[in-house]
């Protein structure tokens, strides 16, 4: 196998994941945006939905129309920050495709929702993209945070996944937890709650990467000592390279905790509440009737996730 290649087939070759904290900058535009948001406007008539899912229903009482406003606009705006394996454009059949890709799909339907129009920015981009109104939401596997909360909404919890620790083969360094990491090079994903983590440590070397693919190549060459990032796409990216000498430190022990705050989401902005709500119904109706267990199980995830 190509060790000088990074990116498995079918994934993009470049552009920063979805993380879950915000850049600085992106943060302040998006906190700026959200102090003009005009008011919501006033419900007109009620969104229609696929009645062929038995027992599925929206909320009721939602204040605005955005939800019909698609509806009858005929399409959806989404962004997602091409994030492989979560939200992607396939380099071969550049087709939307991903985990996220086909629950959104999947509510889309149950929504009654005509088109899909998916559109690819920096990761950064996104939350101030929404609140611009370039797009109705982001539909890329993003985290909640209090700095957030305060801009935006976030739909219902989706799946469930940690960050995990990754090192040289045999780790010669013995690190297995991220206090072990002072006085090494740790390299992860900038913009994200794991950069945070890493640059609170005294001690540890901070490496930041725009580009998620270049953390792995960097750690089996020797420019690294360890990469803390998403475990899903480690584990993907090791079983397709597996002549990398690199592997998961078993022991690490993840600060992302199963509750709802470490759970993937969409998001919305807050004067959007029918188009949120009704996002949330569908994705909650799935999880009921195991329809996201079977898109879990398609991208490799299990019932842990769910």
């Amino acid at each position: 196998m190509n060790t000088d290649d990074p990116h498995p087939a079918g994934k993009p070759s470049s552009g920063p994941s979805r993380r879950r904290v915000l850049a600085t900058g992106g943060l302040g535009a998006a906190a700026a945006l959200a102090a003009v948001a005009p008011a919501a406007a006033q419900t007109t008539r009620q969104p229609e939905i696929d009645t062929s899912y038995a027992d599925f229903v929206l909320p009721k009482g939602t204040c605005d129309d955005s939800l019909t406003r698609v509806q009858s606009k005929g399409s959806l705006i989404v962004v997602t920050s091409n994030d492989w394996p979560y939200s992607f454009f396939d380099t071969k059949t550049n087709e939307w495709s991903g985990l996220d890709a086909d629950i959104i799909r999947f509510a889309q339907k149950m929504l009654k929702i005509p088109k899909l129009d998916v559109q690819t920015v920096t990761f950064d981009g996104m939350v101030p993209g929404l609140l611009s109104k370039r797009f109705d939401m982001i539909g890329d596997s993003i985290h909640y945070t209090k700095a957030r909360a305060k801009i935006v909404d976030f739909s219902f919890p989706t799946y469930y996944y940690a960050e995990c620790l990754s090192v040289k083969k045999g780790n010669p360094l013995k690190l297995h937890q991220l206090a072990d990491c002072k006085g090494h090079t740790i390299g992860t994903l900038l913009g994200t709650n794991y950069a945070e983590w890493l640059q609170s440590i005294p001690g540890v070397n901070f490496q930041g990467y725009k580009d998620w693919a270049q953390m792995l190549p960097e750690l089996a060459s020797g420019r690294l000592d360890g990469v803390l990032y998403d475990m899903p796409v480690v584990a993907m990216m090791l079983k397709e390279h597996a002549d990398w000498p690199v592997e998961i430190v078993e022991d690490y022990e993840p600060r992302t905790f199963k509750n709802p705050n470490g759970y993937s989401r969409y998001i919305f902005r807050q004067e959007d509440a029918q188009l949120r709500s009704a996002f949330s119904a569908a994705t909650e109706w799935m999880e009921y009737n195991m329809e996201m267990s079977k898109i879990l199980t398609k991208w490799g995830l299990t019932g842990y996730n769910n």
